[in-house]
């Protein structure tokens, strides 16, 4: 499965509003059996819509991080903590989304020779200086793993590792803090694999489980590769969600 994401469409207010409320029921702020506003208050408090929190609840059901009971309003699922962290689809801002909600605790960092692995499938040239990154992102919430991470950097855009550390968010977004470079597009390909026992040692998962592996390359306006990513992601403990729309 392989998709490119075009820059420039920021996410619907309806989605930011679900990962809002998403990231409340992750974090514990609504627990199992809590009672989540209703669209006449999240109107009040959030100034959107009643369409735009009808949307942002529809999505929460559908994941089943909600469910409506009858004389209680709508209520957070009793198993809403153990699903999946959720990464909705569709545009440059979903993606960063997932960076801005989870932390990268680096293992290694530092020049990547030109034969590294990765590095050449990303599209790198062999004649660039290109730094990588190796460590495992945590959602900022619960400090679960949600995958574990290989980043390649263009040498002379890739932030420290002190300034990597320092907040959670996207390399990407500190990039472009820095030198003013915005991705014009990012392609990402998705596919299943089972896990070797390294990968599942590190993930605390069983050797054999199953797990998506996300390719990334971050593209600039000329169509130059100057950032890539390989991550595997624990099937119980990431989803995708991808709305299309007829146009």
């Amino acid at each position: 499965m392989s998709q490119s994401i075009l820059a420039g469409a920021a996410a619907p207010l309806y989605q930011r509003l679900a990962q809002d409320l998403r990231s409340a029921i992750v974090s514990g702020e609504y627990g199992p059996g809590a009672q989540l506003p209703t669209e006449l208050d999240l109107c009040a408090t959030r100034g959107v819509s009643r369409h735009t929190a009808r949307e942002a609840l529809r999505i929460l059901r559908e994941e089943g991080l909600i469910e409506r009971r009858r004389g209680a309003g709508t209520i957070v699922a009793a198993a809403a903590r153990d699903r999946a962290f959720v990464q909705s689809l569709g545009s440059v801002d979903d993606i960063l989304q997932y960076a801005r909600d989870t932390r990268l605790a680096i293992d290694t960092m530092g020049l990547a020779p030109a034969h590294a692995r990765g590095r050449r499938d990303l599209g790198f040239s062999a004649s660039e200086d290109v730094v990588r990154i190796v460590g495992a992102r945590r959602n900022v919430a619960t400090d679960d793993v949600v995958a574990l991470t290989t980043i390649f950097v263009r040498k002379d855009l890739c932030p420290t590792q002190a300034d990597i550390g320092a907040r959670p968010g996207a390399i990407n977004t500190l990039i472009a803090e820095r030198s003013g470079l915005f991705a014009a597009s990012i392609d990402q390909e998705i596919t299943a694999v089972s896990l070797s026992a390294a990968d599942a040692r590190a993930l605390d998962c069983q050797p054999g489980d199953a797990a998506l592996k996300t390719i990334r390359r971050y593209r600039d306006a000329a169509g130059a590769i100057y950032q890539g990513s390989i991550s595997l992601h624990p099937s119980d403990r990431f989803a995708y969600k991808i709305t299309l729309k007829r146009t």
